[in-house]
């Protein structure tokens, strides 16, 4: 029996809105949107001015005789020092995708720390979202009227927030391609805006709880949750957000990360569904919010599946084959022959599909290598046939990725591969995107590519690209000068082929440089230092040495971007920085922290 204290001031306010200031709530609501909105509005002018820069710098020195010294300076003191203190700075001195370790052991992190620019604008965020939190009428003499405008705001803030949640983890995000931002970095705000989300969904269940165990007793609260489809919808979303909150945690998400991926879309979609039975049978008005967020959620899925279906089936040739491939230093040679052309830009990457060892889930990989299976690398004269866009922007048919043996679906892969006697194995599977690939770096008259172990991929397409639009007088790119770090000279079997390719190309002496860093050899004599335009040095790449150098030596604007570990990559950000006043120069990270 629910017995219901009449008397009790807190009655009225454990329902309804009672209590509760609309008008703040919407005018909350509407300074959330309008921040957004001012941040993209900031974000699109900057992506635009940098484009015009680096196209009119593209312009004016395509031609391999142009005097590149006008872009090889900083003109003003103000941006080199945005940049070094700002844009490309850690949160503290040096560490930002160096893994904060609990268990090196067990290898158990706590994730990575943003970046300067991104903490600043997180911090932003989250403060406004408890100043709008706490900005309550605090006069009132009813402390349960209180908690009830507490208890609305609190909603309210929750599913305005679940927009930019839901947009922000999206991977079909037309944001992405126009603001030029990584997806790792969209992931990053994802995440906030989901603590926030759920926080906010966990103080206005608290809030509703309060009041109506004042008003009646536990008892109160049990018949309301089995009464009223609204609240149990709101409090089934509450739980599993408070579920999802707790199994997002870095060291578990890390750990389990193939059964979290889908645990999370799973309870997400049922939390979801639990919010819009709480908003539509209460007629909120909030409504329209998760309707949308829904709806969006629904049509990225339609669209992904049909992307993916596109390009890996067809009728005539059936689904996209792979090619696995072990090889030495625990990793794969894994190709996709896929089933329809798609176009290639050099630095994007793919999500690997391979149902055989990991059924539900997918795993991004930078594009090591991608052409096309009929011609494969064209000669001089087959390349005069084609169009400049042909070039640019090559339609291929088969892509290559190197997978580094981890834990899971990788370690499954390397494992069943080496078992083979020829260590090679044919299975399907299927790719989705490309994704990223936002930063040509044709328009910088020096371009340099740091790689870290396995992070190599990222930095191979760059270079075929760059020696190839080098060849055609296409690009202002003067010198390409590739540093690879590696544990052991095994590993240079993971790109041999293709290496082979790109060194054999005509003018490749005149653009390209190559320095290799063996951090571990087995002895001595492994690496012979040569004098060639490829080199091979012992022991660990020093990028502040080789900045300086390079920095002194440059033609033109300098572009310089990583791929590797966080270690690896902190160092060649903080390298970048210690220069960035000697001249122009940018700086681009490829990263995959989530």
């Amino acid at each position: 029996m629910n017995r219901v204290n009449s008397s009790s001031a807190a009655l009225v306010y454990s329902f309804g809105l009672a209590g509760v200031d609309q008008s703040m709530n919407f005018l909350f609501a509407d300074a959330i949107i309008i921040s957004f909105c001012a941040v993209l509005g900031i974000t699109i002018i900057y992506r635009l001015t940098t484009r015009i820069n680096s196209y009119l710098r593209l312009l004016f020195t395509m031609s391999g005789t142009t005097d590149q010294r006008y872009w090889s300076h900083n003109h003003g003191n103000l941006w080199p020092k945005v940049k070094k203190h700002l844009l490309y700075a850690p949160l503290g001195r040096q560490q930002h995708n160096r893994e904060i370790m609990l268990s090196r052991t067990h290898h158990i992190d706590m994730g990575t720390l943003p970046g300067r620019y991104m903490s600043i604008l997180i911090s932003m965020y989250v403060l406004s979202n408890l100043a709008y939190c706490l900005a309550l009428s605090w006069h009132r003499k009813e402390s349960s009227s209180v908690i009830a405008e507490l208890r609305g705001r609190t909603g309210v803030l929750a599913i305005v927030n679940l927009i930019p949640t839901v947009l922000f983890a999206l991977r079909n995000n037309p944001l992405i391609p126009l603001l030029g931002v990584s997806y790792d970095t969209f992931n990053l705000m994802h995440r906030w805006c989901a603590r926030l989300v759920i926080i906010q969904s966990v103080l206005h269940t608290i809030c509703w709880a309060v009041n109506a165990i004042r008003a009646g007793g536990m008892e109160h609260v049990r018949v309301e949750l089995a009464t009223s489809s609204s609240y149990a919808g709101g409090m089934v979303g509450t739980v599993l957000f408070g579920t999802i909150l707790i199994a997002a945690w870095s060291p578990v998400r890390h750990a389990f990360y193939e059964t979290f991926i889908n645990g999370h879309r799973i309870m997400v979609a049922i939390g979801l569904a639990g919010i819009w039975v709480h908003l539509d049978h209460a007629n909120l008005p909030q409504f329209p919010y998760v309707a949308f967020c829904v709806g969006i959620w629904a049509l990225e899925l339609v669209w992904r599946t049909g992307r993916i279906v596109a390009y890996n089936y067809s009728r005539r040739r059936g689904v996209t084959k792979v090619t696995v491939e072990a090889l030495s230093a625990e990793a794969c040679r894994v190709t996709f022959n896929l089933r329809r052309p798609w176009r290639y830009q050099p630095g994007c990457h793919v999500h690997a599909y391979l149902p055989t060892y990991a059924l539900w889930s997918s795993h991004p990989f930078s594009i090591a290598w991608a052409e096309n299976a009929n011609t494969a690398i064209m000669t001089d004269t087959e390349m005069e046939k084609h169009t400049d866009v042909d070039v640019v922007q090559p339609a291929v048919t088969s892509i290559s990725l190197i997978i580094r043996a981890r834990d899971g679906m990788t370690r499954k892969l390397y494992d069943k591969a080496s078992a083979r006697p020829n260590g090679r194995l044919t299975t399907w599977g299927a790719i989705e995107g490309p994704y990223g690939g936002h930063s040509p770096m044709t328009s910088y008259g020096t371009a340099i590519l740091f790689a870290g172990g396995v992070g190599i991929t990222h930095c191979m397409g760059y270079v075929h690209h760059l020696v190839r639009q080098y060849q055609l007088g296409t690009s202002s790119t003067q010198k390409v000068l590739l540093v690879w770090s590696v544990p052991n000279t095994e590993a240079l079997e993971w790109v041999r082929p293709w290496m082979d390719t790109i060194l054999r190309m005509e003018g490749r002496r005149d653009v390209l440089r190559i320095q290799l860093f063996v951090t571990k050899p087995r002895h001595r004599g492994e690496v012979i230092s040569s004098t060639g335009s490829v080199q091979l040095h012992p022991g660990r790449c020093n990028p502040t040495t080789i900045l300086e150098k390079e920095m002194r030596e440059r033609i033109g604007a300098v572009g310089v971007t990583v791929c590797g570990p966080g270690a690896f990559a902190d160092s060649v950000r903080a390298a970048v920085r210690d220069v960035v006043t000697d001249g122009f120069i940018d700086f681009m990270e490829e990263a995959f922290t989530y």
